[in-house]
């Protein structure tokens, strides 16, 4: 048995291994997820199906919620009509941080189905969406990060308020990813859109885009927020401690693959025609519930 498949035995109601690099997992927490999980050269892959899909008015409001997801896992949709819980995130060497990235991530995928089933629930409908207060704001830079990042080789340059700017690999489009410490932890981001008067059918299609971006792209999740000029848009990793330097450059790779491939499409969203083009190649949404 190898120290993977014990650590993803530890922390699974049950595990069963399909392959030298795949596993059928359980989780319960109180009600049961299964979860696929897969090696993939330094990553590790879980997916799973959460017994339902929300409503196509749901989807704007989980994804402003969906910072609150713990480490790196998120809502994606595979088909325009799959909605899965993913998670994707580099293999730390055989360890102690190993088995703790595990956990963080299978307590994530149970976290994650408990939320979901309380943010689409009958009573959630219609309420209205609180964004929390970020916890990196306003905290000091840790000197662990800045060496991280040093270690990594990303360029990275201090702003006042406890947020570094890391320079992100987009050819000809600079962009810069946002680092700051999450609670204990950190979160990469980069705003990729930005729009003043964005009304409701131009954010179900920005949302639509973004968890089926969600669903191709590795370790880099959507995040949507408003602002007090409209709303704002990108990809983040987050980080649930201390990233290691392998961690922080590969949460700025993917940000890097996120601009490349996202930002632009992002920005011909704003167009009114191109969005209902989008939309009406993806709608009618028909949303499955199983066992609901």
């Amino acid at each position: 048995m190898s120290m993977l498949d014990k650590h993803l035995s530890r922390f699974s109601q049950e595990c069963r291994q399909l392959d030298a690099d795949r596993w059928r997992l359980t989780l319960t927490n109180g009600t049961a997820l299964t979860v696929s999980a897969r090696r993939d050269e330094d990553f590790l892959l879980l997916d799973a199906d959460p017994g339902l899909c929300p409503a196509p008015e749901r989807l704007v409001p989980l994804l402003e919620r969906s910072h609150e997801l713990p480490a790196a896992v998120k809502f994606a949709l595979r088909g325009s009509t799959a909605f899965r819980l993913r998670a994707e995130f580099p293999l730390p060497e055989e360890g102690g941080d190993a088995a703790l990235r595990i956990r963080e991530h299978l307590e994530g995928m149970r976290d994650a189905l408990h939320r979901l089933r309380g943010w689409v629930s009958r009573e959630a409908v219609g309420s209205e969406v609180a964004c929390p207060k970020q916890e990196g704001d306003g905290q000091a830079i840790p000197g662990g990060l800045t060496e991280a990042l040093k270690e990594a080789g990303w360029e990275y340059h201090e702003r006042p308020g406890g947020t570094l700017l890391a320079d992100l690999g987009t050819g000809s489009r600079f962009l810069q990813a946002e680092v700051e410490q999450c609670g204990v932890g950190t979160r990469f981001r980069v705003t990729l859109y930005r729009h003043e008067s964005a009304g409701d059918a131009a954010q179900q299609v920005l949302s639509l885009y973004l968890l089926e971006a969600n669903a191709a792209l590795r370790y880099a999740r959507a995040f949507l927020r408003r602002e007090a000029d409209g709303i704002a848009a990108g990809f983040e990793v987050r980080t649930e401690s201390a990233p290691s330097p392998t961690e922080a450059g590969h949460a700025l790779a993917a940000l890097s693959v996120a601009g490349r491939e996202c930002a632009r499409e992002m920005e011909v969203l704003k167009d009114g025609v191109v969005a209902g083009i989008y939309r009406s190649a993806r709608l009618p949404f028909h949303p499955q519930r199983k066992g609901a």
